[in-house]
C-alpha cells in the first residue's frame, strides 16, 4: 500500500464545542442512530431527535452497543437497519459503536455480501447510495470517526478481524469536545493512549507521506503535553486539555487512515483474548515496540520537541522509550501485561499463537522493522514481564 502520492483521505471534519448542531443542516428524513446507552444520556437522545425532526425527519435508535462488535451482532443489526431504511446513519459513541455502524452501513447497502467478501482489503463497493454516515466520537482515542478500518471479534475464538477500505470512512465526523468532558478518568487514559499509539505508529509507517508524518507528530505532541492534565481533571485546565486531546485523537485517526498503524496494534492480540481494554494494551506495548523499531527520524523530531536527551538518533529513541514508560506510570497505567492482570501460565500457553498472528497483521508488515517469529515471541515476553525496553 503506497500512499505517498495519494490524496489525503478523511471525513468532512466539523469541529468545535456545540458542533453536534451541524446534523440539523443535513435535512435528512430517516436517521438511524447507533449508540452506547451507557454513555448516551436521555438529554443527548432528545437533542438528536430534535435536530432531525425540526426539518420534518424521523429518528430511530436501533442498536445499543456495549462491547467490541461480534460478526453475529453486526449482521443482526444490519437487518434491523434494512427494515427501517434510513438515509442517514448516526454513530455516537466510542470505537466499537462506530466500527459497528460502519459494518452495518456496508451490509445495509450490500445485503448479499458475505463476511469473507467484507474482509478483502480495499475491495469494498462504493457506499452512500442509500445513506450517508455521520460519526460523533464521545471518547478521545480510537479515531474511528475518520478511519478506513472497522475491527471485529470472532465470537468463537476471540480472534480479531479487520474490514479496511476508504469506503468505510464516514462522510462527516463531528468533533464536539462537549462529549469528552464527562469521560471517566480511566476511559480518558485508555483512549488517549490508543490515540498516542496511532500517532506514533503513523509517524514511522513506511507508507506515510511527509504530510501524514507532520499530522501524526503534531497529534502525538498535543497528547503528550495534555493527556495527564486531561485525565487528572485539574479544573483550570481540564476542559482545554480534554478538547486538545479530543481533536488530536481525530488527527491521529486521519494519520493512520493515510498510512497504517504499527507494531503495538499488530501485537495487541492478548488484549482481545484476555479482555484487557485495547487502549491500555496499546499504551503498555508502545515503549517496547518503539524501542524495538529503533532509531527513526520521526522519533528524533518528537524527542527533541519534548526536550529529551540525545545526541544520536539511538539515544533519542531510547530517551523516548523511557519517557513512554514514565508516561504510563504518570497515568497510573500498568507497564507490563502481568501488571495488567494476565496470569502467566495461560499467557505463555498462547504466546506462540499471539506472535504468529502479530506477524500476519498489516500493521506489522508496514512497520519500519519487522520482527522474526523468535523476535516476536521475545517482544511479547518482555512486555509480559515488564523488562526494560532497550534500543539496539
Amino acid at each position: 500500500m503506497d500512499n505517498k502520492y495519494q490524496p489525503l483521505a478523511t471525513s468532512n471534519l466539523i469541529v468545535g464545542r456545540g458542533s453536534i448542531n451541524f446534523i440539523g443542516q443535513l435535512a435528512k428524513k430517516r436517521a438511524a442512530v447507533i449508540y452506547d446507552g451507557r454513555a448516551t444520556s436521555e438529554a443527548i437522545k432528545v437533542q438528536l431527535k430534535e435536530l432531525i425532526t425540526k426539518n420534518g425527519g424521523e429518528c430511530l435508535f436501533i442498536a445499543d452497543i456495549k462491547n467490541e462488535p461480534y460478526f453475529n451482532d453486526i449482521l443482526r443489526y444490519a437487518e434491523e437497519m434494512k427494515s427501517y431504511n434510513p438515509d442517514l446513519i448516526i454513530a455516537i459513541g466510542g470505537g466499537s459503536v462506530m466500527d459497528t455502524a460502519k459494518a452495518m452501513h456496508l451490509f445495509y447497502e450490500n445485503p448479499d455480501m458475505s463476511i469473507e467478501e467484507s474482509l478483502r482489503p480495499f475491495a469494498l463497493p462504493k457506499l452512500g447510495k442509500k445513506a450517508i454516515m455521520v460519526a460523533i466520537p464521545t471518547t478521545s482515542g480510537t479515531g474511528s470517526e475518520t478511519t478506513s478500518v472497522a475491527v471485529f471479534i470472532d465470537q468463537k475464538d476471540k480472534s480479531k478481524h479487520i474490514m479496511i477500505s476508504n469506503e468505510l470512512i464516514p462522510a462527516y465526523a463531528i468533533i464536539d469536545a462537549n462529549f469528552a468532558d464527562t469521560l471517566p478518568k480511566t476511559v480518558a487514559a485508555h483512549t488517549g493512549m490508543d490515540a498516542l499509539t496511532h500517532s506514533l505508529e503513523a509517524a514511522v509507517c513506511v507508507a506515510a507521506s511527509p504530510m501524514v508524518r507532520s499530522i501524526a507528530l503534531g497529534a502525538a505532541l498535543d497528547i503528550l503535553e495534555n493527556l495527564v492534565d486531561s485525565v487528572a481533571g485539574i479544573d483550570e485546565c481540564k476542559d482545554k486539555a480534554r478538547e486538545t486531546c479530543h481533536v488530536a485523537a481525530t488527527l491521529a485517526g486521519v494519520a493512520i487512515t493515510n498510512s497504517c498503524a504499527g507494531l503495538a496494534h499488530g501485537f495487541d492480540q492478548p488484549g482481545a483474548y484476555f479482555g484487557i481494554p485495547h487502549g491500555l494494551v496499546c499504551g503498555l506495548l508502545l515503549p517496547y515496540t518503539t524501542a524495538f523499531t529503533g532509531p527513526h527520524p520521526s522519533y528524533t523530531v518528537l524527542a527533541k520537541r519534548l526536550g529529551l536527551q540525545g545526541p544520536s538518533e539511538r539515544d533519542y529513541c531510547q530517551s523516548l522509550a523511557d519517557y513512554l514508560v514514565d508516561f504510563n506510570t504518570r497515568l497510573s497505567l500498568p507497564i507490563s501485561l502481568a501488571e495488567a492482570g494476565i496470569a502467566e501460565k495461560p499467557f505463555m500457553e498462547k504466546v506462540d499463537d499471539f506472535a504468529g498472528l502479530a506477524l500476519m497483521a498489516m500493521a506489522t508488515k508496514l512497520s519500519p522493522r519487522i520482527p522474526t517469529l523468535e523476535e516476536a515471541k521475545e517482544l511479547l515476553k518482555n512486555c509480559y514481564y515488564g523488562k526494560k525496553p532497550v534500543v539496539k
